[in-house]
């Protein structure tokens, strides 16, 4: 195919909108490997929205990441929100009235993400900032070192549907 026929058929602004629907990054030192984070939402596939190349950069090499993106997240404006639901949600409720919730705890009787499966979530979503999912199907999960690949991969997928 022709470079000429190629941009021709190429339809950017619908590239962009799947793009900002799909994709997420991820910076990793080893690509076999978990990065060993803190992993502060649990266990899981952490990625970055597109707009956080600086989080995701701290990391190690960023990739496109396709498939990552939990299908039944919880979804938290921010960090704190985060923890303060955590501590309302999941860590409380193994204690008495007036006892302290001690995370300690919550961590040596369960997971976060067992307890966020159980409530029927398979992710959590912090707005802008990152993401966990805790099933990511291995089958769906791509990881692409530029751009290029990310189009064409994409320029696959409206071309098979």
């Amino acid at each position: 195919m022709s470079l000429i026929k190629i941009l021709e058929t190429f339809n950017r602004s619908a590239y962009l909108s799947w793009k900002r629907k799909n994709v997420t990054i991820r910076g990793m030192k080893d690509t076999l490997s978990e990065n060993n984070a803190g992993a502060m939402l649990g266990r899981g596939l952490y990625t970055a929205f597109l707009s956080n190349k600086a989080l995701a950069k701290q990391y190690g090499t960023v990739y496109f990441v396709t498939g990552a993106i939990p299908k039944k997240p919880k979804v938290f404006n921010t960090l704190n929100e985060w923890e303060i639901w955590f501590y309302g949600n999941l860590v409380q409720p193994l204690f008495k009235k007036g006892e302290f919730p001690d995370a300690r705890v919550f961590h040596s009787k369960t997971t976060i993400e067992a307890e966020m499966i159980k409530k029927g979530y398979d992710g959590i979503i912090i707005k802008g900032r990152e993401m966990v999912n805790y099933t990511p199907s291995e089958d769906e999960v791509r990881y692409y070192q530029n751009e290029n690949q990310l189009i064409q991969h994409y320029e696959y997928i409206v071309e098979n549907k």
